[in-house]
Formats: C-alpha cells, structure tokens, sequence
C-alpha cells in the first residue's frame, strides 16, 4: 500500500487483500485506486455535512456545492475500480468472506 489513505480506507484494504487474496501489484493498484476515491468521496461527505448541498452564487442563487460534483465523481471511480476487480460489494460491508453467507 503506497498511497496515503484513511485509517477507515487501510482497514479496509487490509480486510479486502485477505479476504479477496488479492496478490498481484495491478490488482493492489486497482484497490488503491479505488480506497482513495473512497476516502475523497467521504471528505467531500464531510464538506456537504457541514456546509450544505447548495451554495450561494456572487447574485446570492442558490446552486449545487462543488463538493456534491465531487462526490459524485470520487464515487463512480471507486465503483469502477472495485468493479474492474470484479468485488462482490455486497460483501464488503459484511465480515465475511468471499462468497460466503
């Protein structure tokens, strides 16, 4: 695990590598990838939390928060990248492991 990610998006990672065995260095990169767009669509969660979905303009119009854009966009790419890995992610949620109920 090379990239900075969350104390939540390393558990996670560490959970889905042993579960999932994932072994290969592209298949790591993909989880990566996909654990950091976890971890931006949560900070921009956090944003929206605090701040509102809608925003002011300069002529004081009520329009979406960027931060709702972003989400949106750091959530597809993780479900991308988790579906590239072919993930079950109902499972992901749960303790148990791959294909087991």
């Amino acid at each position: 695990m090379k990239a900075k990610l969350s104390p939540e998006a390393g558990r996670l990672f560490k959970k889905i590598v042993a579960e999932w065995t994932i072994e290969d260095n592209a298949g790591r990169f993909l989880l990566e990838t996909a654990l950091t767009a976890f971890d931006e669509m949560k900070e921009a969660q956090k944003t929206l939390a605090s701040e509102g979905v809608y925003i002011k303009d300069r002529f004081k119009q009520l329009r979406l928060h960027p931060a709702a854009q972003r989400e949106k966009e750091a959530r597809a790419h993780m479900l991308g990248a988790f579906k590239q890995l072919g993930l079950d992610l109902d499972s992901l949620g749960k303790d148990t492991a791959k294909g087991k109920a």
